[in-house]
């Protein structure tokens, strides 16, 4: 799960402060335990948690 968030953070159309985020374990443990109990993919997940 770890991987797939990376790499959605990675693409180019997120924000330049987002990508970043890519290399901080910190995030990436809190966005993946984050969407444990989400119901959507990944993509989704992530504009959701950026946006708000």
């Amino acid at each position: 799960m770890r991987e797939i968030i990376k790499k959605e953070l990675s693409k180019p159309n997120m924000h330049n402060m987002f990508k970043c985020w890519a290399d901080q374990e910190q995030i990436l443990d809190e966005l993946e335990v984050g969407y444990l109990g989400f119901d959507g993919s990944v993509e989704e997940y992530l504009n959701h948690k950026l946006n708000y």
